[in-house]
């Protein structure tokens, strides 16, 4: 690898490499709390577009060979050596670069059980272990308008599959659903994200829930072939997020059932979800 084909890596696949996720996007840029020192506001600006970074509170930037020599301490050889690892100068797949309209279709070309450094490192970087996700999730590699991105997927009751990229946005690959865990028949967990679900796993430090879960994915999965189920179980255990639509799947799940826990508002209540929670990113 030379200089030229080192330098359009895209910076946020590197950082993504490393476990660091933006914490805003806006106007074609990502913002993240700087890698070289602990702060709360993020002041680490890259520029999606022209592939660079700055950091405000050092007043230094450049480019991707420019911060792997910063943020690795070592030499040009050095930075072109890390580079070519295949996770990172193999960017026919993407997975931080993704721009997909709700409308687009999305097509799958490939299903693998989870081995990407990439998604380990961000999953990492959300404080879940491979070990934990391993069993629950996969990596899907898929097209969307001749553009090839990868993403961490799992399957919906429906044979489709719910997909997570970077910017922890969820998109459907086929039919959209819930997707069911299998437990005992005696406690029933709901959550939105299996994010919030492996967070969970993280929480309570075990490998699985001893009870079902269901994940629905999107608010709108919560329709009536779901809320049916709910009457076959004595306890209802609620995740959901501290939202609006969070609040209002909550309200029609306890219409439905007359022993529901709200663990939304015991244990993470000043966090928009578990995940959070369990980062530390307050988002209320």
């Amino acid at each position: 690898m030379n200089c030229q084909q080192a330098k359009k890596i895209p910076i946020t696949h590197y950082l993504h490499s490393k476990g660091i996720q933006p914490k805003k996007v806006k106007n074609g840029s990502a913002w993240y709390n700087s890698p070289f020192r602990n702060e709360t506001k993020p002041s680490f600006k890259v520029d999606r577009q022209n592939n660079i970074w700055y950091d405000f509170g050092t007043g230094t930037g450049g480019n991707l060979l420019d911060l792997v020599m910063t943020f690795e301490k070592t030499g040009l050889t050095g930075a072109l050596m890390i580079l070519q690892r295949p996770e990172l100068s193999n960017t026919r797949f993407s997975f931080s670069e993704q721009q997909i309209s709700e409308s687009n279709t999305i097509e799958l070309k490939h299903i693998q059980p989870l081995q990407n450094r990439i998604l380990i490192n961000y999953l990492a970087g959300r404080k879940i272990s491979q070990g934990r996700a391993f069993n629950y999730v996969n990596e899907c590699y898929y097209q969307v308008n001749g553009k090839k991105y990868f993403a961490l997927c799992w399957e919906n009751i429906k044979n489709g599959y719910a997909l997570h990229n970077a910017y922890r946005k969820k998109y459907t690959a086929g039919n959209a659903a819930a997707t069911i865990i299998k437990g005992n028949n005696k406690i029933l967990n709901f959550f939105e994200s299996m994010i919030d679900f492996l967070s969970a796993l993280e929480y309570y430090q075990m490998n699985k829930s001893a009870g079902t879960t269901i994940v629905l994915n999107s608010t709108t999965n919560l329709i009536e072939p779901i809320l049916k189920i709910i009457k076959d179980y004595p306890q209802i255990n609620l995740f959901l997020d501290n939202d609006d639509t969070g609040h209002q799947a909550a309200k029609t799940i306890k219409a439905a059932h007359p022993k529901v826990k709200d663990f939304s508002k015991m244990i993470y209540p000043d966090y928009n979800d578990f995940n959070d929670f369990l980062t530390g990113n307050i988002a209320k």
